[in-house]
């Protein structure tokens, strides 16, 4: 049987007594203990707050109130990342193609980031997920392109992207403008209408791999474009420029490029690359990029020793210069022409086109020029043997230098000028070392001491050479004599002078000898006066 329960006993409120255990648990305190407060188990009431305090808790009330409830949404966009906002809206507003390919551009600059290592420029680079203005661009002409897309309006996809594409531009991130401009490249085939659209797409791919160094991409590209604006020639740009045109000077500038790229490798190759590039530029009726074309052409056809077709080329180029006026020009067509008709051995002709560079170059006051041209004379002249004409021609060459403190112009012109000016010594030193006369040794002893050149100077004989030191060495005596004259009336005086003093002298000896003279009795009278003084 269960055991029966004890009686519950109640107090006189009718509330139950708990039990000791429960009783201590609470506080109540046991017989034979010291009552413990109850305050101490409260909690301390908080101080009077100030008005100030009082009227920032009122603000902050009113705020609360104001603001809108937050749901899910609201509270993830202060917790989540920009670029995960800017995804789910491009997700929620259903432009799914943007999304992927914005993703797929953030993926692939972390992929390459970590495959260039953390040596690399990019590593510290700025990633496109930190960087919000790009990204909202981003999303703001990719949404355009899709819609766009949508109702078939190719046009408009090309020009969103291309807007990106001049966008990242701008920017530096040349790895996006690379990546918009490929892309409207393949819009541009679906565009409907004359293909402008693809023309211009090749051309920006072009400049794309050129800016890249990827010359023979480039080409390609730009022969594309070529191709298309020869059809029409309507076409221009905003500068008023036909399209073909451009394309020939893209043409020209490549073709000129990958000439000096292969010139060391393949001679005939760059040869040709170069005549593409002169036509090139003919076709684009540029007359300035013509002649460049034309001299470039000239002086490699001069380095491969093939002067009739260089000068051909040349001339072209100079004649070019005068119609424009290009001083500067003409005087590098007057030099690699000079060149030419030196590596042909007419020397002559060489010389009147240097002389024409130095002309040219001082009226248009071009100092470096001239300095150039100047040394380009006195080498030529130093290698005829007319050294007098290219020490003058090297002195012009070093004090222009030295005028524009062109240092490494200094040291060269410095050099040419002085061995110019020791092959012009070197004929009269030659022939005072083979005569080796008195006067020839005396000569170069004296050169040795002041480096003064005097070796042009007429050669004298040994006896004119004694006649003019036996001249020098009288006179010195004449120098003498001439001290020694006097004016007559000072000699006179000397000669009255010794003759007083010889009359003195024979009246003292005319005098006997115990008789004392006039001149004694005045010195014994002094001797008399000087002996108190001095006792």
């Amino acid at each position: 049987m269960a055991t029966t329960l004890p009686a519950i006993s109640a107090s006189a409120g009718g509330r139950m007594n708990p039990s000791p255990s429960i009783q201590q648990h609470r506080g109540i305190v046991s017989p034979g203990k010291t009552p413990t407060s109850t305050k101490s188990y409260l909690k301390q009431a908080r101080k009077p707050q100030s008005r100030k305090d009082v009227e920032i808790l009122r603000k902050q009330e009113l705020l609360r109130a104001r603001q809108a409830p937050l749901n899910v949404r609201d509270t993830s966009t202060y917790r989540n990342t920009f670029m995960h906002n800017l995804c789910l809206d491009m997700l929620q507003e259903g432009y799914h193609n943007s999304y992927s390919e914005l993703f797929s551009l953030v993926k692939q600059q972390h992929t390459d980031r970590k495959m260039a290592g953390p040596e690399s420029i990019l590593w510290n680079a700025a990633m496109l997920d930190e960087e919000y203005e790009k990204l909202e661009t981003l999303k703001v002409f990719l949404t355009q392109a899709e819609a766009a897309d949508r109702k078939g309006d190719h046009a408009q996809v090309y020009e969103s992207r291309y807007e990106l594409a001049r966008y990242f531009q701008g920017t530096g991130d040349k790895w996006l403008s690379d990546h918009f401009f490929t892309s409207c490249l393949q819009t541009s085939q679906s565009v409907q209408g004359d293909g402008r659209h693809q023309a211009e797409a090749h051309c920006n791919v072009g400049l794309a791999f050129e800016d890249s160094d990827e010359f023979y991409e480039a080409a390609e590209q730009f022969e594309s474009f070529h191709a298309m604006a020869k059809e029409k020639l309507e076409w221009k740009n905003s500068d008023n420029h036909t399209l073909f045109s451009v394309a020939c000077e893209h043409l020209s500038r490549v073709y000129t490029t990958i000439s000096k790229k292969i010139e060391s490798q393949d001679t005939e190759g760059s040869l040709n690359y170069l005549s593409q590039a002169y036509e090139m530029a003919k076709a684009s009726e540029d007359k300035h990029l013509e002649g460049k074309a034309a001299y470039i052409l000239g002086k490699a056809y001069s380095k491969q020793k093939e002067a009739f077709t260089a000068l051909k080329h040349l001339n072209s180029y100079m004649e070019i210069c005068r119609e424009l006026g290009d001083n500067e020009g003409l005087g590098q067509a007057c030099e690699a022409i000079a060149k030419a008709y030196q590596s042909q051995g007419r020397i002559q002709d060489s010389i009147r086109y240097l002389q024409m560079y130095c002309d040219v170059a001082e009226k248009s006051k071009q100092e470096k020029e001239y300095s150039r041209a100047c040394s380009a004379l006195g080498g030529m002249y130093n290698s005829l043997g007319q050294y007098g004409k290219a020490v003058d021609y090297f002195g012009k060459s070093y004090n222009l230098s030295r005028a524009m403190n062109d240092t490494q112009s200094i040291s060269t012109s410095r050099v040419q000028f002085g061995m110019a000016q020791a092959h012009h010594m070197m004929t009269g030193i030659s022939e005072h070392i083979e005569l080796g006369s008195r006067p020839c040794l005396q000569r170069l002893g004296e050169w040795k001491s002041n480096r003064k050149d005097e070796f042009s100077k007429e050669i004298q004989s040994e006896d004119q050479t004694e006649t003019q030191e036996a001249n020098e060495t009288e006179k010195p005596d004449e120098d003498a004599a001439e001290t020694t004259d006097k004016p007559q009336a000072e000699v006179q005086a000397v000669e009255a002078e010794v003759q007083a003093v010889e009359a003195e002298v024979q009246a003292v000896n005319m005098q006997p000898q115990g008789e004392p003279t006039p001149q004694d009795n005045e010195d014994v009278e002094q001797a008399k006066e000087v002996e108190p003084e001095s006792s």
